[in-house]
């Protein structure tokens, strides 16, 4: 579990980066706003990475073991990413060379995630799965706001090469875990073996369009919500300090109240936990939206209020849909390839859900939009209790 926890941390760091503090730094170091707004492309392997998800189930060295052989090698690109990233100035030549650098290390993280979920979907069950996800989301999270928040805190002081170099010691740690932790011997699949993985195989499994459907639609009310909420403040006069400081409150909020509390639902009944977490969220767009529309001051409690609210409904939502995500993948052959599908077709609808949000928010008002959101999340709650109902797994 700790190996776990570091490992998914870890992922995280190089997204808080990409989405958050590169861009405020080279922005700083006079890059050309067109220029920064390629960044956070740097996580696109995050979408596309289930084209390469049967061959990180598929090779492995065997002295090392089939998850350890990716873990470890990706944490090592990882950390020299890092490095790189220490060393080359964010602007003039060196620009392309650090997003070149930080696009491998999130090739990296993606490229292990697929490891580190198909290591937790096979040998996890029951309540060490719903926790496993709890460290999943909490871990991400973490390390996003280490990455993204925590780096601008202390690049002022540590400079750029310190802030980075201490990002490297955090793979490097997970590294000394993985070393340590003993993975069970599988012998290796001959080429054309019918039991290696392949995405055609994902897509014949039963249930796989029910999930596809709920993975893309799962972490769209937080992605959305979160992006329009931000916006929101800035329009009322919040400053982007202050801005800042609400969504890692709602980080560290999602961390210590929604993934214990979605742990707890979802080793009742992780469906029913899902549809409760959606509910919730409805309910806070509802909230928002009062704010929004002036009916209720954006003051500083009534904002922490809100956003407290939909990071705990977020994390509940988040721990019980990857928790069914990773049982599915771990009832097959194939779990690192079938969890990352389904993780890729997440990321995708947050993208779109975020998107979408923003885009309604322009051309509707703030108001209207979350109201319009709380009536889509409530809708989408009812499906998914239906298909929870169809596929039977408590």
């Amino acid at each position: 579990m700790a190996m776990i926890a570091a490992l998914y941390f870890t992922q995280g760091l190089p997204m808080g980066l990409s989405m958050e503090a590169l861009p405020v730094m080279m922005r700083q170091a006079g890059v050309p706003l067109d220029i920064i707004a390629f960044v956070p492309l740097a996580s696109l392997p995050w979408i596309v990475k289930l084209f390469w998800a049967p061959l990180v189930d598929n090779n492995w060295l065997p002295w090392l073991g089939r998850r350890r052989t990716w873990i470890l090698s990706m944490q090592v690109i990882l950390a020299l990413s890092f490095v790189a990233l220490g060393l080359v100035p964010l602007q003039g030549a060196g620009l392309w060379l650090a997003v070149t650098a930080l696009a491998i290390g999130a090739l990296a993280s993606a490229t292990q995630d697929t490891a580190t979920d198909g290591l937790a979907a096979e040998t996890l069950a029951g309540r060490k799965l719903s926790a496993a996800n709890a460290f999943q989301i909490g871990g991400m999270m973490a390390g996003f706001i280490i990455g993204g928040g925590g780096v601008l805190m202390f690049v002022d002081y540590l400079g750029q090469m310190g802030v980075m170099f201490l990002l490297a010691v955090f793979p490097l740690a997970s590294i000394l875990l993985a070393v340590f932790w003993k993975e069970r011997r599988i012998d290796r699949s001959p080429p054309h073996h019918p039991d290696r993985a392949r995405l055609a195989t994902t897509f014949r499994r039963p249930g796989i369009a029910a999930l596809l459907l709920l993975a893309a639609i799962y972490g769209g009310a937080h992605a959305g919500g979160m992006s329009v909420s931000r916006l929101l403040l800035v329009d009322l006069g919040w400053s982007a300090s202050a801005t800042g400081l609400v969504a890692t409150i709602g980080g560290i909020v999602m961390i210590l109240a929604g993934c214990p509390l979605g742990t707890h639902l979802t080793n009742r009944n992780r469906w029913q936990a899902v549809v409760f977490g959606m509910i919730s969220a409805a309910a806070t767009f509802l909230c928002w939206s009062l704010l929004a529309l002036g009916v209720v001051s954006a003051s500083w409690p009534m904002v922490l209020f809100a956003t407290g609210l939909l990071s705990i409904a977020s994390g509940i939502i988040a721990v019980s849909a990857a928790t069914i995500i990773m049982a599915f993948g771990g009832s097959g052959k194939q779990a690192g390839t079938d969890v990352t599908v389904l993780q890729s077709a997440n990321v995708t609808g947050e993208m779109l859900f975020a998107s979408l949000a923003v885009w309604i928010a322009g051309m509707g008002g703030f108001g209207m939009t979350f109201v319009g959101a709380a009536v889509v999340v409530f809708c989408a709650a009812l499906v998914v209790g239906r298909l929870g109902d169809r596929l039977g797994s408590a």
